[in-house]
Formats: structure tokens, sequence, C-alpha cells
């Protein structure tokens, strides 16, 4: 057993898929590694956004490509990981960040519903990995970072399934980081706390009203600041970033408070 470990290879070198990436925590997460220098391959189902970002980090001198991919589809992730291999090489870098919402009490949301959202933020992630970690562990190097949330630890009321679908994607990541040890490939959990993005903003006013004063009323929302999704890019970038032979497992990044002018 060697006690050392390879460098990274030049960051131009480390691929990096990030799915979505159309919006949000994704498409910052994009952003920030080509910034950093990685070829980015970005995947979403709204395949028209992923041109414009594309093109947004080609004029900010990054390497960038789009496809396609419905992570709720084998298939579709399988030829997602193929087109991405066939643009840059191997992929040496997965942000997993494609998600929807739908609020609602557990049982007033329809099976197939509740279903949907464990498919989304469970089940595709497990496809990803299967698509994945195997080449890494081939080659003994490699990231992944999960997009988690703090809902896992403190399951936030009238979130339909998302709180139990992610609470199984960090015990998840948690298994798996134990059978990786050893291999070279690292697996990190990013945990937001509440964030500005464009997921669960499709309720109607009655719908968030009722999930707002619900979080009120068991101690959530203490404040009005949310984080930005460029916030969670820059501790995806860190996680990437780590040297070898060092990890960052988990990361949850919180809103900070305003400050109180009357503090005492």
């Amino acid at each position: 057993m060697s006690l050392r470990f390879p460098p990274h290879l030049e960051v131009t070198g480390r691929p990096a898929l990030v799915t979505g990436a159309s919006s949000g925590i994704g498409r910052a997460s994009a952003e920030a590694l080509a910034a950093l220098g990685h070829p980015v391959v970005v995947g979403a189902r709204r395949a028209d956004r992923l041109d414009d970002l594309v093109r947004s980090i080609r004029e900010a001198g990054g390497e960038a490509t789009a496809r396609a991919v419905d992570v709720t589809d084998a298939g579709s992730v399988a030829g997602f990981v193929t087109a991405a291999t066939d643009a840059y090489g191997a992929p040496e870098v997965l942000v997993s960040s494609a998600g929807t919402l739908k609020m609602a009490r557990v049982w007033e949301l329809s099976p197939d519903d509740f279903a949907a959202q464990v498919d989304i933020h469970l089940l595709a992630v497990h496809r990803l990995l299967h698509a994945v970690l195997p080449g890494m562990i081939e080659r003994h190097r490699g990231d992944v970072v999960l997009i988690g949330s703090d809902v896992a630890y403190t399951a936030r009321p009238r979130s339909g399934a998302y709180v139990a679908a992610k609470a199984g994607l960090e015990t998840m990541a948690k298994q798996a980081r134990r059978e990786l040890e050893g291999t070279g490939v690292r697996l990190g959990v990013v945990r937001p706390g509440p964030v500005m993005t464009e997921m669960g903003t499709e309720f109607d006013q009655d719908t968030a009203e009722a999930v707002i004063n619900e979080w009120v009323r068991h101690g959530f929302g203490r404040h009005p600041r949310m984080c930005k999704p460029a916030d969670l890019a820059r501790g995806v970038a860190a996680m990437v970033s780590m040297p070898r032979g060092a990890q960052i497992t988990e990361l949850e990044i919180q809103p900070e408070a305003p400050i109180e002018e009357d503090y005492s």
C-alpha cells in the first residue's frame, strides 16, 4: 500500500460532467468549473438553455459543450456519458444537480408524483454513479459531487417527497464513500440550505403562502436571506480542487443572517 498519491492531472485534462445545468446550482457549478479550466459537458432536459450556457462559458474563455439528458432514463444517461467522453475524454469530475420540486403534505402527494420526486432526486443519481464510477475506479481517480439538501436532517413540512429522496441520497452517499475507500475516487455532498433558484417557484401563491407559514410555525425561516447558486458553486469547486490525499466529504452552505444594527 502506497501512502503517496499521484497529483491531479492538469485541470484542462480533467473533464467535468454537470447535470441539471440549465439553471440554478447546476449552471453556476458549470460556470465555476469552466472558469477553473475544466472542459465542461453540461446536460439537462431543457436543451435550448444549454446553448446559452455554452456560449457564455466560451465567451469567458472556457471550454464547454452541451448534450440533452433526461436523468430519469438510463439510456439517456448512458448516451450523455458517451457523448461527453467522445468530446473531451473520460470524465474526471461529475456534478449531479438535476432536480424539481413539488410541494405538498406527504399523504396529499399522489403516489405517481411521490415516485417521480424520488426518481429524479435519488434514482437518477444512482444512474449517474452506475455509468461513471466504474471508469473512475479503473483509473484510480475522479471526483463526484452530489447536491444534497439540509432537509435530509431538518425535514421541512409540505416538501412532498423531497425530504425522503434527499435523506436517501445522503445515506447512499455515505455508503458509496465507504465502498470507494482505497480506489482513489472521492465522493462528496454539497448540502445547501435555502437557496434562490427556479426550483420550487412554479407553484401558485396559495401554496407558497401555506408552505411559508408552516415553515415559520416549525421554526424555519428565521431570517429572509437565501443563498445564491454561485455560493454553492464555490463549494463544488472547492471540493473537486482539493489536492490528492485529502477530501471534503460533506459541505453545508447556509445563508448568513442580515446584520442587525441594534444587536446587543
